[in-house]
């Protein structure tokens, strides 16, 4: 089931399906998110839980036992219901059940939360342990904006500009899987161009941005899509290298394997203590 929350700058359409945003309207009335298509990319804004990305053969460790996790988690292939519903704001909720048990030994409440402020969209993911044990998780978005917004402009006249002159690595992908090994990205520049051979072979994967926003803007329109992260250790830019892939992802993510190991708790990801919750927020503003 699809829901909407809106005010006079914005009108955000959410699907109780993976609780995704799936439509994004600015004041002009126009859609800037990325519509599904089976030719290419048939999402639009998953959310990412209890992990990112996906492991070898898609296997890990866990409290001594194997466990298979399909990739990005298990929120997104998931009915939710709202628990909250308001003009402004909907909260949905991803509990723990039998199901969830065999992939994924924790017990857990995981709310998703979107909720408009002005011209801003907020998402929180709010993580809850609810055993006495530690659980390890990751979390993230992978919101794709459309690329171009019009039919009379480019791929090409679209740019990603950081709050800030950044000098940092990208994480690389290998034989499909994300590895510890990185290249140059930025070095003292605020600017990525898009083009879609950016994108060979993956995404461009980010850890120790200074900047606590990136804007996606265009060289022939006024509109600015601004995108906060500051919450997150990793910003992902994603799209794939084929022309008609109109779109562009921003994936704030929070934890992620540093190496290739099975051992759940050596991957790098994130860490909650017994009865302990953790909330991460990114926004889109839409500015004109």
């Amino acid at each position: 089931m699809r829901y909407i929350i809106k005010n006079k700058y914005l009108k955000a359409v959410i699907d109780s399906f993976g609780a995704e945003l799936v439509e994004l309207y600015d004041q002009d009335g126009i859609n800037r998110l990325h519509q599904p298509s089976p030719d290419t990319w048939n999402r639009v804004s998953p959310i990412l839980f209890p992990q990112i990305s996906r492991t070898k053969d898609y296997l890990y460790q866990a409290k001594g036992k194997m466990y298979q996790m399909p990739q990005h988690g298990l929120v997104r292939n998931t009915e939710l219901k709202p628990i909250v519903l308001e003009k402004e704001k909907i909260v949905f909720l991803f509990e723990d059940n039998e199901e969830t048990f065999e992939h994924y030994p924790y017990h857990f409440r995981f709310y998703v939360t979107y909720e408009l402020q002005n011209n801003k969209l907020n998402v929180i993911c709010q993580t809850e342990n609810k055993d006495e044990t530690t659980m390890y998780y990751m979390v993230g978005g992978h919101p794709g904006f459309l690329v171009p917004i019009y039919d009379n402009e480019r791929y090409e006249d679209y740019y990603i500009e950081f709050e800030q002159k950044e000098t940092v690595e990208a994480m690389q992908v290998v034989d499909g899987y994300l590895a510890n090994v990185y290249k140059p990205c930025l070095n003292n520049e605020s600017v990525i161009n898009l083009r879609h051979d950016l994108f060979v072979p993956d995404a461009i994967v980010m850890r120790g941005l200074k900047s606590s926003y990136a804007d996606l803007k265009s060289k022939t329109n006024d509109k600015i899509m601004r995108f906060y992260f500051k919450d997150y250790e990793i910003l992902a830019l994603w799209s794939m290298s084929i022309d008609n892939a109109k779109w562009v992802c921003f994936e704030p993510w929070n934890g992620i394997q540093k190496v290739f190991v099975l051992e759940h708790e050596k991957m790098g990801v994130l860490a909650l203590n017994g009865k302990e919750s953790s909330s991460f927020t990114y926004s889109i503003e839409l500015i004109k």
